[in-house]
């Protein structure tokens, strides 16, 4: 007899949520961020543009997990002023898609318009920040996630979802493996863009392909698993 094996659900959560995490920071979000980091010259050192990364990143990681407890503790609240409501994993799945889906088409409506960049709201002033402070880089990053792009209100859709079906620990963690795929993603873009620091042309951006297909996928997904909840099929 062969023995069934099970992946620990935190894995399984783990491998998406961290993959789209690296993704995420090839998008323009991210990009543009490190990019103004070398464009200022703000990093004289390598070791010191390492340690800016690292609390920026550190930064991002913060801000993604407050959200993510506030998202947890909102989900709660119907258990708490309804306390005999009983969730039907169906009901949540089916709308958990719908928000995913949409937010999805809003991101596919931008980039075809060649006009997603988010997290770039204060890029104008971070020469004017004080880059001497350790504490700097921290809350910038902390500043910047919580002006959150679309990949990660699908995240904190996800997220909301486990917490609403009881899952609020997975919920924390499909957070928090994402915000490490970032951090991790962080880096070697921070070298790829080392050597065109100096590049301040403004270019006309590219469409992204590979965004695109993630996109048509998500939407593709979210599709199914509507039409599977409304007809309850697990």
């Amino acid at each position: 007899m062969f023995q069934e094996f099970y992946l620990p659900p935190l894995l399984v959560i783990f491998a998406p949520a961290f993959t789209l995490g690296i993704l995420h920071t090839a998008i323009p979000c991210e990009d543009k961020a490190i990019f103004f980091f070398w464009s200022f010259g703000i990093s004289k050192t390598p070791l010191k543009s390492i340690l800016i990364l690292v609390l920026y990143g550190l930064g991002l990681i913060s801000s993604n997990l407050i959200i993510a407890f506030i998202t947890v503790f909102i989900s709660l609240l119907p258990q708490i002023f309804i306390p005999h409501i009983i969730p039907d994993d169906f009901t949540i799945n089916f709308f958990g898609a719908v928000v995913s889906m949409f937010a999805g088409m809003i991101l596919l409506f931008f980039i075809i318009r060649r006009k997603y960049i988010p997290h770039s709201k204060y890029k104008d002033e971070l020469s004017e920040l004080n880059w001497k402070k350790k504490k700097t880089p921290y809350l910038f990053g902390i500043l910047a996630g919580f002006a959150p792009c679309i990949f990660e209100l699908l995240i904190y859709s996800q997220c909301l979802q486990y917490s609403l079906s009881g899952f609020f620990i997975d919920g924390i963690f499909i957070v928090f493996y994402f915000s490490l795929g970032t951090f991790v993603g962080l880096f070697p873009l921070a070298l790829a863009k080392h050597g065109t620091s100096q590049i301040l042309k403004t270019r006309e951006p590219k469409t992204n392909w590979i965004l695109l297909i993630m996109i048509f996928i998500i939407i593709l997904f979210n599709t199914a698993v509507m039409i599977l909840s409304f007809l309850h099929i697990r």
